[in-house]
């Protein structure tokens, strides 16, 4: 019966990647929030800290959402004219080099700010489609935090009566084991978030708020997280203080990415998922390229199910 559940899953997420991917960002955002609602709770009313919670979460992705767009393209376009301006002069200093080579590198410069300008109007055609991924998301985030007690209450009709025990047993410590993950992941990445806002903010960096919301929230999405926000901190360091800014912005991002691997996930996550890296990134990869952005994400739940099903199933372990 698992390993049934496991290829509807898979067969959904192929042929239905939207939905799909909006109920697992409603899962994923739904124990994020759990995080700082454990941490209200021990100070106020639960029901209080619960909606404080939900408003602080989903405050934060939002406004993230929102403001990241915008950034893009404007500084999209602001580097991409400065890329365009750029020619090389063909005398004086510079006779020396070829013609040829000359033109090979004025007119690389040019296709590339168009590709860019291209790329550029395209995700401003496609902001419609995101802000309604947006709104489902916010949506399912909520219907799924009503129904987690449902949900548990209604575990055990998944399974038949002689595997019951312990398939409940094997679903919840799967379920118990990547929360345990994603509450160590909401600290690191608030760290990682802290330092590049900070960071930002000292060095003149425009926008250093919005920097550290979207490297809290990126951190989340293994490897491909640093990518997402390394787009408009490098943008924003180039267009404001040039060549310097972007050295300065290329070393923020190495030193948070050094911190996180070798200090704060570490000492914070204390192994939560006992996965080798390797493994790690071959599931990311190949997920990746099976289900495009939603394989990043489902990438190691599943590795983890099928590894508490080995351990439950086939060895018979636990």
């Amino acid at each position: 019966m698992s390993l049934i559940y496991l290829v509807v899953f898979l067969f959904l997420a192929h042929f239905s990647p939207f939905i799909i991917a909006a109920l697992i960002l409603g899962v994923f955002l739904s124990m994020l929030i759990e995080a700082p609602q454990n941490l209200f709770s021990k100070v106020m009313n639960s029901k209080l800290s619960a909606v404080l919670s939900h408003i602080l979460v989903l405050g934060l992705v939002l406004y993230a959402a929102i403001t990241f767009f915008p950034v893009i393209i404007n500084e999209g376009r602001t580097l991409f004219s400065m890329l365009s301006s750029l020619t090389i002069p063909q005398e004086e200093a510079l006779t020396q080099l070829p013609e040829w080579l000359v033109t090979f590198i004025n007119d690389l410069n040019k296709n590339l700010s168009d590709f860019a300008l291209g790329l550029m109007n395209q995700l401003l055609s496609s902001i419609p489609n995101l802000i309604t991924s947006a709104i489902v998301l916010v949506v399912t985030t909520a219907a799924i935090g009503s129904l987690k007690t449902i949900t548990k209450n209604n575990l055990w009709k998944l399974y038949p009566v002689n595997d019951r025990e312990k398939g409940l047993k094997f679903i919840k410590d799967t379920y118990s084991q990547f929360e345990r993950f994603v509450h160590g992941q909401f600290l690191t990445a608030i760290m990682v978030g802290t330092f590049i806002g900070l960071t930002s903010f000292i060095f003149r960096i425009p926008s250093a708020l919005f920097l550290g919301i979207l490297a809290w929230i990126t951190d989340f999405i293994p490897y491909l997280g640093v990518v997402i926000s390394a787009v408009p901190l490098l943008m924003l360091a180039f267009t404001e203080n040039g060549l310097i800014g972007l050295i300065i912005g290329l070393a923020i991002l190495t030193i948070a990415n050094q911190l996180e691997m070798w200090f704060f996930s570490p000492r914070i996550q204390s192994n939560a998922l006992d996965l080798h890296w390797f493994v790690i990134i071959i599931s990311i990869l190949l997920f990746g390229e099976l289900f495009s952005f939603l394989g990043i994400l489902i990438a190691l739940p599943i590795v983890v199910y099928l590894r508490n099903f080995w351990e439950y199933f086939v060895l018979k372990i636990k």
